[in-house]
């Protein structure tokens, strides 16, 4: 894996009933900072079907980070939730912020079924709970607008044949998200900063690691 000297973080846009989004406050407090030698920049893409790949298209080709890292709100979730594929699937009966439904429907007709995350998934959660941070790996980004970006982002990478690491992070609702839900915490911004910084760290300390060397035969 290349060096990684330039970030991409992405948020997204408030949403739904959701006035605030966890995943655009964390970019934008991360955003021009170094973590661990590696220059934050930070976008927030709008929930629209129609108008985030746009965004983040044109965010990748100003940048030409090292490595895209993308970020959500999962509501529903109390840890910080790593993602390890993107389906090739728009499904999920809520509208997106211009009223747009997308039901059953392949993001890239005729194109692979999905593209797995290439952050170093198992090292990242073993470091957060190393460092006591609610940490879970989920299997898929679910059919909304944070899959259809991590689909659109990994057949981006894949088609140009980059070498970018590149993977979905779900963020859990702020603490004041979840005051009037019995049994909820949240997490507070500033411990979500810490664990994206964290990440972050642990992702640029994986592309600096040496090869492993192949192993003899006889």
């Amino acid at each position: 894996m290349p060096a990684v000297t330039r970030i991409l973080l992405t948020g997204f846009e408030p949403f739904l009933e959701y006035r605030e989004n966890p995943s655009a406050l964390v970019g934008e407090a991360l955003d021009g900072t170094l973590v661990a030698g590696a220059r934050i920049h930070a976008a927030t893409l709008p929930v629209a079907y129609d108008r985030a790949p746009a965004a983040l298209f044109d965010a990748m080709d100003r940048l030409r980070p090292d490595a895209v890292i993308l970020c959500g709100l999962a509501f529903e979730t109390e840890s910080i939730r790593l993602e390890r594929v993107a389906l090739n699937l728009d499904d999920t009966r809520h509208a997106d912020n211009d009223g747009t439904v997308r039901r059953g429907r392949p993001i890239l007709p005729g194109g692979p079924v999905g593209h797995w995350s290439t952050l170093p998934v198992d090292l990242i959660r073993d470091r957060l709970e190393a460092a006591g941070t609610p940490v879970s790996v989920s299997r898929d980004a679910g059919g909304y607008l944070c899959n259809h970006i991590f689909f659109q982002a990994r057949q981006r990478i894949a088609g140009a044949r980059l070498d970018i690491p590149c993977g979905f992070v779900h963020l859990p609702p702020l603490p004041e998200q979840v005051r009037d839900r019995q049994g909820r915490t949240g997490m507070t911004l500033l411990d979500q900063v810490r664990a994206m910084t964290l990440l972050i760290e642990t992702l640029v300390e994986a592309a600096q690691a040496p090869a492993p060397s192949p192993a003899r035969t006889s």
